[in-house]
């Protein structure tokens, strides 16, 4: 997959949800915001596939130790952290 600054500006995450809305994303879209950037060779979509692949779905990723994470390539630190914020805050939403 080419890197997302290479797609057409319609079918990039952000460009997307600037133009229609956050619910217009894709789960793997809304993730690959989240984690950023990929790495060499691997766009943060791809990035983001692997991690759907792995847990299922956004409700499988939901609750995860940290570590579990890194089992994907290229998820290291700063990105388990942004994911699990997203998360902790969507649980705050809807759970209190």
């Amino acid at each position: 997959m080419p890197k997302i600054k290479d797609l057409p500006e319609e079918q990039r995450p952000r460009e997307k949800l600037l133009k229609f809305g956050p619910e217009s994303l894709s789960d793997k879209e809304l993730l690959a915001i989240l984690i950023g950037h990929g790495l060499k060779g691997k766009s943060a979509i791809e990035m983001a596939e692997d991690l759907l692949k792995e847990y299922k779905n956004l409700k499988g990723l939901a609750g995860r130790r940290l570590d579990e994470f890194m089992k994907i390539k290229g998820i290291k630190e700063a990105k388990i952290i942004k994911i699990a914020a997203a998360f902790e805050m969507a649980k705050r939403i809807y759970f209190t």
